[in-house]
């Protein structure tokens, strides 16, 4: 990892969610520089979720600033959801968000489709596209299987197809929303040494939620900590065992 002492590419500042008269997330402030692998974290219920989707442009928060520089040309408030077009992120989900009859490779493609109308859709994609998608699938191990239905290949496998789909859109930051909580433990070690690839490599920013102390231990260089809604911990992923024993109930937060 080559973290540059540059201009945040996320900064996050007063973050409130609440759900009903329940804040899910309570005054949440932390940022992200260019070349970090960092893990959000807590038990169940801690507020991950909430934050990743506010980051994601997938709610609303109640109150607080989602300020993505170099990726908006003005600071970005969370006033509405939804992704803006000029903000070069790209999300990850857990149960991968593919579609089982299409090709690996139409599947990548899909990460492509916000720069195109709906009627050139409809004539296919561009050559150079399909071979940068093609190009894509190869850098995550799975060139030889860019034809086959997606139904058709291991989680492992089609995790590395939504590694590629999020690729495809040549992000400034991958949002990883527990992307290997559905794997087993072989498997989910692959994935993340995919992304730290990617991380140390090609200088790629990555933000993930992860539920596994050790994993995040083995791959990730910097840890946040949620617990009922708050930031408890932003720091090494190697301190936070016994930074955190005294204060909170280790054993209840993954």
């Amino acid at each position: 990892m080559n973290v540059t002492h540059s201009e945040p590419v996320l900064a996050v500042t007063g973050l409130n969610v609440n759900r009903g008269a329940y804040r899910a997330v309570r005054d949440v402030s932390f940022s992200v520089r260019p070349g970090e692998f960092v893990a959000l974290m807590g038990r169940s219920g801690a507020g991950k979720t909430t934050v990743m989707h506010s980051l994601a442009g997938l709610l609303t928060p109640s109150s607080g600033n989602v300020h993505w520089s170099h990726l908006c040309r003005e600071a970005c408030c969370t006033d509405r959801p939804g992704p803006r077009p000029d903000q070069r992120r790209a999300v990850m989900f857990q149960h991968y968000r593919l579609v089982p009859q299409l090709s690996a490779l139409t599947n990548v493609l899909c990460g492509r489709l916000q720069h195109y109308s709906w009627w050139q859709t409809l004539r296919g994609f561009p050559a150079a596209e399909r071979a940068e998608a093609a190009r894509w699938l190869a850098q995550v191990g799975l060139g030889e299987r860019a034809d086959l239905p997606v139904h058709h290949l291991s989680g492992g496998e089609q995790q590395r197809v939504g590694v590629a789909r999020a690729l495809i859109q040549q992000p400034t930051i991958l949002l990883a929303d527990e992307p290997v909580a559905s794997l087993d433990a072989e498997t989910a070690n692959e994935v993340m040494r995919l992304l730290q690839q990617l991380n140390q490599e090609q200088g790629l920013t990555v933000f993930c939620v992860l539920h596994d102390l050790e994993m995040a231990e083995r791959f990730v260089n910097r840890v946040l900590l949620l617990d009922q809604g708050r930031l408890v911990y932003d720091g090494p992923a190697g301190d936070l065992q016994e930074t955190v024993r005294g204060k909170l109930q280790w054993q209840t937060l993954l």
